[in-house]
């Protein structure tokens, strides 16, 4: 501001100021961006007599966090599924995700759910959970079990050196 003011200082000597010889017009002052107003100022108590009858009249809303209905997002199938995600508190450890689980639901309520965690029954609140989507593929175990008799029928002999390391080879070197 004071840089402000020497540049724009009238100099009699020269009929000008600094700033009108650099830019071919003189500068505004912050005080130059407001206009006054014609209007002569009126009494400061009817001033503080009218704000304080309006903020008088400002009522105050009640917040979200505040109202009685508070709400938040509870998945459809919630109701229905037979395990749940766990989610875990706020504070968590880098890379480590943020639902646990799939856990059994062994009672719902309409807040809360009982569910079996390490073997003990723990009752979390809904806004904590998450539906957990599991496929039966119980036709599937016994193609598993199929398949890994047929791989024991094609196991070749383990092949072992003298320091007792297995050795493997590929397929296409194998005779």
């Amino acid at each position: 501001m004071v840089l402000l003011g020497i540049r724009s200082a009238w100099k009699d000597d020269i009929q000008a100021s600094a700033a009108e010889l650099v830019y071919g017009e003189p500068l505004r002052l912050p005080g130059q961006f407001f206009n006054t107003s014609a209007t002569p100022p009126g009494d400061d108590n009817d001033l503080a007599y009218r704000l304080r009858g309006h903020m008088n009249k400002l009522a105050p809303r009640p917040t979200t966090w505040h109202s009685e209905n508070r709400t938040f997002y509870v998945p459809k199938d919630l109701n229905t599924t037979s395990h749940v995600f766990l989610r875990q508190g706020p504070l968590r450890k880098s890379l480590e995700p943020p639902y646990i689980g799939p856990y059994k639901v062994l009672r719902r309520g309409s807040k809360s759910f009982d569910i079996e965690v390490n073997g003990k029954q723990l009752t979390v609140t809904i806004d904590r959970l998450k539906p957990a989507y599991i496929t039966r593929d119980d036709g599937k175990r016994e193609d598993k079990q199929k398949t890994s008799e047929a791989s024991e029928e094609h196991q070749r002999p383990v092949q072992k050196t003298r320091s007792g390391r297995t050795v493997t080879f590929p397929d296409y070197y194998r005779p």
